[in-house]
């Protein structure tokens, strides 16, 4: 019930949430029209989303901007679609994302067109309303988590996906996190980009600076100086002047760059100063009467109706240093600039200086087309380098993807390799994988190929391949090494014979079938193939059980053989027999063989031993021997019996050998009565009490068919035709393999 809830609440909320937003952002003011920067005090229009098609302002004037500002009411048609979305089940979650980030998108096209249309001074960000900039970072943080959202959910709704982040997660815990391919793909686009775009927007904003900057100076430097010759002119007769500031007035209402004012300052006192003769040691006169000025005079600050000496001394020497064309003074109370002539009049003895013209102009206005032109650079660039970072993560995916889901496929092809080199696998064709899912069709697809012909070629390969190859095929595993193992023979009795007269393709088939149950066998009890010769099959165990492991397998091979038999009885074909000989110890470990074609084997007197003990199988009629050593490892985990003492062919040092009946776990009365009826013979046999020997060995033959007993009935009646030496130990010779 509880679930359920929560479900219905999920499902409500990512309804109801999006549509009141989308409603809040639609009807609630998103930017602000320009700043009168005449007159500070002139309330602020706020500017609704939903008026903005229809303001009929000329900065506002484009016909395709227009026609995208109407995109606008698309944020409505998105609440109604959320809202109908609660009683029609059928609208899909993936319509509604595209709608809603669709929206998002428009109102975000819409505030930033606003701000770099109306953006006319910093005035215009301070007195923008708090809730405006909340609203926008909301959005811009909304759209962005949306769009990184969409992009996650396509990865994550990937069979292929998944695996490679499962992977990637085993080996973080494993090792020390490194930077993806992905990951350093994007970062190197994005950075390379945010590179360019600073560097692009650092260019055109210092030119662009330049180029008001001398065009502004030009025209006030223009203004300064034809005003002074207006009044030179004249002769500083009122009516001509007058007349000249009232179309200056007049003109700089049409003006890119109006000027605020201009101002002729004159000297109250009729000094003969003259511009060729003022050195350091002129006085100059006060400069103190403001003339004219196409402003009121009864705004103008009274410090700028008149100049003080140091003042006009700064003034001339800009003027004979030719300063004043290239920068104008500025002054930081008034945030104006200040373009500077000096006024005279032309006379016999020289230029009569005469006072100053200022064109003042107010900076917020002579830099607008600056500053508008930075804040459409600032925030296009911002919204560049925004759609960048999303188109820049798509295409990181569109690149990477099938470079990672190759290297997923690669890595758990891999794996199983690390998993049979290690021993914890099976040496099988299956278990070495690689699939193919990459679907571009470029290089990646091609090396995709090229790696699963390899993998094809492996997987061909291995079954050939002994597992102690594969595991010590490495440098340092190429030394010799002496180790602890536990070897076990198997050989096919009468092979030979059983293939005459058949087809080779038949004795394949035959061989084949029976090493395969046998390596099975072997592999499932944790032991590994050394190698095959013929119908004859060499393994060896490893660990601290790898005798009762090797036991094990022996009696599981014999129980495999005797459900053979009967098969083959059933349909009539020939009956297999087994011999198995297992023998445990030292042995030399390492590689045999030539520089181009080498082995991982092992070799010596414990391998021989368990080679003979396979071939005396034929000789007692036994089906599993084992050594001395072997048997006291067992810890009375098998029934066993003693079969004998004896020296093989080619060795002089006796060895006790038993026979392995059965796991102790499932040992019947019959099998505990033959062990005790052939060691109660054996026991009169070697005291060379014939009589009461045989007649233990003659009860277990009749009784339960052993072979065993019968061998040694027939040796003990040669015996009591030719006696053992006086001093026989009971130790018998082979003379056979």
């Amino acid at each position: 019930m509880v679930k359920i809830n929560k479900a219905k609440f999920f499902f409500y909320f990512c309804r109801i949430f999006p549509a009141l937003v989308i409603t809040a952002l639609f009807c609630c003011p998103l930017s602000m029209m320009q700043v009168n920067l005449y007159d500070s005090e002139t309330p602020h229009t706020l500017l609704f989303p939903f008026l903005i098609p229809l303001i009929k302002d000329a900065d506002f004037y484009a016909p395709i901007l227009q026609i995208l500002f109407y995109s606008v009411y698309f944020l409505p048609a998105t609440v109604i679609l959320l809202i109908t979305s609660i009683f029609v089940k059928k609208i899909s979650n993936k319509l509604l994302y595209y709608f809603v980030l669709v929206s998002l998108t428009l109102y975000l096209f819409c505030s930033i067109s606003c701000m770099i249309i109306c953006a006319n001074t910093s005035l215009w960000f301070t007195e923008l309303p708090r809730y405006i900039y909340t609203f926008f970072a909301f959005s811009v943080i909304s759209h962005l988590a949306l769009s990184i959202t969409g992009i996650t959910y396509r990865r994550i709704n990937t069979t292929e996906y998944a695996e490679f982040k499962q992977l990637k997660n085993e080996e973080d815990d494993k090792k020390k996190k490194k930077i993806s391919i992905k990951t350093k793909l994007t970062l190197s686009i994005i950075g390379a980009i945010a590179v360019i775009l600073f560097s692009f927007m650092v260019l055109i904003l210092r030119r662009y600076q330049n180029l008001i900057t001398e065009t502004v100076t030009d025209a006030g430097r223009t203004h300064a100086e034809q005003t002074a010759a207006i009044y030179e002119t004249a002769e500083g007769k009122s009516d001509k002047i007058s007349y000249f500031f009232s179309q200056q007035k007049k003109s700089n209402t049409y003006a890119d760059s109006p000027f605020e004012r201009i101002d002729i300052i004159i000297s109250s006192v009729n000094a003969h100063i003259y511009l060729e003769s003022i050195d350091a040691e002129t006085e100059l006169p006060p400069f103190d009467v403001l003339a004219y000025t196409t402003s009121k005079p009864s705004v103008i600050p009274a410090e700028e109706k008149s100049l003080t000496e140091e003042q006009a001394r700064d003034y001339l020497k800009r003027y004979e240093t030719g300063a004043y064309r290239k920068t104008p003074v500025y002054n930081k109370t008034y945030r104006t600039c200040k373009f500077i002539y000096p006024v005279t009049l032309t006379r016999q003895a020289g230029s009569k200086l005469v006072g100053f013209t200022i064109v003042t102009y107010r900076e917020d206005v002579l830099m607008k087309p600056y500053f508008q032109t930075k804040v459409a650079v600032f925030a296009l660039s911002a919204v560049f380098l925004y759609l960048s970072v999303i188109l820049t993560l798509f295409l990181s995916d569109y690149i990477a993807d099938p470079l990672l889901l190759l290297r997923t496929n690669v890595r758990k092809t891999s794996n199983s390799l690390s998993v049979l080199l290690s021993g914890r696998g099976k040496v099988l064709p299956e278990t070495i994988q690689f699939e193919d899912v990459i679907k571009t069709h470029d290089e990646i697809k091609d090396l995709s190929n090229e790696i699963s012909d390899m993998v094809t070629l492996i997987r061909g390969t291995v079954p050939y391949i002994s597992f102690s190859t594969l595991k010590h095929a490495d440098n340092e595993s190429k030394k010799s090494l002496s180790r602890e193992l536990c070897f076990l023979f198997t050989d096919i009795r009468g092979f030979t014979t059983l293939c005459e007269g058949r087809a080779p393709k038949e004795i394949v088939s035959m061989l084949n079938h029976y090493l395969d149950i046998e390596t099975e066998i072997i592999l499932k009890n944790g032991g590994d193939i050394d190698k095959f010769v013929g119908d004859e099959m060499m393994a060896f165990f490893a660990g601290p059980r790898k005798e009762y492991n090797a036991c094990k397998a022996a009696m599981e091979i014999r129980t495999a053989m005797k459900e053979q038999q009967q098969l083959s009885k059933e349909k009539g074909k020939d009956v297999i027999q087994m011999g198995i000989g297992i023998n445990t110890g030292n042995v030399v470990f390492g590689s045999v063989g030539s520089k181009t074609r080498m082995d991982f084997t092992s070799i010596g007197d414990t391998v021989n031993l368990a080679n003979r003990l396979e071939g005396a199988n034929k000789a007692y009629g036994s089906k599993a021997i084992i050594t001395e050593a072997v048997y006291e490892k067992l810890n009375d985990t098998f029934v066993c019996r003693e079969l004998d003492f004896i020296t093989v062919k080619g060795k002089t040092e006796p060895v006790r050998i038993y026979e392995i009946i059965q796991l102790k776990s499932k040992s019947s009365d019959k099998l505990l009565e033959i062990k005790t009826l052939f060691e109660r013979g054996l026991y009169f046999y070697r005291k060379k009490q014939w009589e009461k020997s045989t007649e233990y060995f003659t009860t277990c033959y009749k009784k339960y068919g052993d072979l065993p007993s019968k061998v040694f009935i027939d040796r003990i009646r040669h015996f009591k035709i030719s006696p053992p030496p006086a001093k026989w130990d009971g130790v018998f010779e082979m003379k056979v393999k």
